[in-house]
């Protein structure tokens, strides 16, 4: 079986560059055009990297997609819903399909930094009805 060389198969940090998204700044990993697709007809994954700066705020958003927060540095509070706890280096958080949430990054001299795993399932773009199967 033959695949791509190494250096191709390596993203190098100091290469990186971010986009401005959802009040913060995106690095997105997966899926990665031309390496690894991870786009499917009806399911997709995928990997971002996010800071958050100090003192500002990722605005209450909801969206048909499952994630998993691996806080990486930094404190943020995150809100659920009506719910809010503070996250910190270490913590995983996972965020159910449809969900409100959003975070702060309750520092005023320290980014914060996660990854964020994300996935959906089937291309569901509702909320199941109550009572139904996934």
């Amino acid at each position: 079986m033959t695949h791509p060389a190494l250096p191709d198969l390596v993203r190098r940090g100091a290469a990186a560059s971010f986009t401005d998204e959802y009040g913060c700044k995106l690095r997105r990993l997966l899926p990665w055009p031309g390496q690894a697709e991870t786009k499917r007809a009806i399911t997709e994954f995928g990997v971002i990297w996010v800071v958050i700066e100090p003192g500002t705020a990722v605005d209450a958003h909801r969206h048909d997609e499952e994630e998993t927060f691996v806080v990486v540095s930094g404190e943020a509070e995150l809100t659920l819903g009506q719910d809010c706890t503070t996250l910190a280096a270490g913590d995983t958080a996972y965020i159910p399909r449809f969900a409100e949430h959003s975070l702060r990054n309750v520092s005023d001299t320290a980014p914060f930094v996660m990854i964020d795993i994300y996935w959906d399932w089937q291309g569901r773009d509702a909320p199941p009805a109550e009572g139904a199967r996934p």
